[in-house]
């Protein structure tokens, strides 16, 4: 009796690691089944690999019996919300009710996002992602324009002022003093000096003969 009883009993084979089909087959082989419990992430063991079995392997079973396993889903990727075009404290804020976490942000300058606005992300909303960190392009704004100041002496005055305007400067303060020999209207000393940068709509001043 103990003999016909073992000899309808087979050893169980080693599972762990392979692929689901590959696993199924070997059961086969040994005239066993197998019953899948459930899947599991698992950053070690690769997508559709066993992750356990039950009984363990050189286990003895009846023949036409189930081995339950395991099957993993490798590791788990994050889905990236999309925080392109929101402000900086509203991007920390999803981060934070996803579980991510916000990684390094730098700014760059945009003549298309207001300043504090997000211009990108890495990784990118459509590329799931292993890593809960996403890093962050910031807005500083329109790069504002500076404009070399130019020498102006000698220059007319009434020159110089529409080229002024169509720079998107200001003309300032302007004075006037009598010089001998010098015709009314050309430029003796500005401010700021030949050489400055200037921004858009800073004024210059000028000093003017008589």
């Amino acid at each position: 009796m103990r003999i016909a009883i073992r000899g309808s009993e087979v050893l169980v084979p080693n599972l762990m690691g392979r692929k689901a089909q590959e696993a199924s087959n070997l059961l086969a082989s040994h005239q066993l089944q197998m019953k899948i419990d459930g899947f599991r992430f698992d950053p070690k063991i690769s997508s559709d690999r066993i992750l356990s079995q039950l009984p363990s392997p050189d286990s003895r079973l009846k023949v036409n019996r189930h081995v339950r396993v395991l099957i993993s889903l490798g590791e788990k990727k994050v889905a990236i919300p999309d925080l392109r075009g929101d402000t900086l404290r509203a991007a920390q804020i999803t981060l934070l009710k996803r579980g991510l976490a916000g990684g390094s942000s730098a700014q760059f300058g945009s003549e298309v996002y207001e300043v504090d606005r997000i211009i990108s992300q890495e990784p990118l909303p459509q590329n799931p992602s292993q890593s809960p960190v996403v890093n962050l392009l910031v807005s500083s704004g329109r790069k504002e324009r500076t404009f070399l100041m130019p020498d102006l002496t000698g220059l007319d005055l009434v020159e110089v002022s529409r080229a002024i305007k169509e720079a998107g400067l200001q003309l300032g303060k302007v004075t006037y003093q009598p010089v001998s020999g010098i015709m009314r209207g050309v430029i003796l000393h500005q401010n700021p000096l030949a050489g400055s940068q200037l921004k858009r709509e800073e004024e210059i001043e000028l000093e003017i003969a008589k």
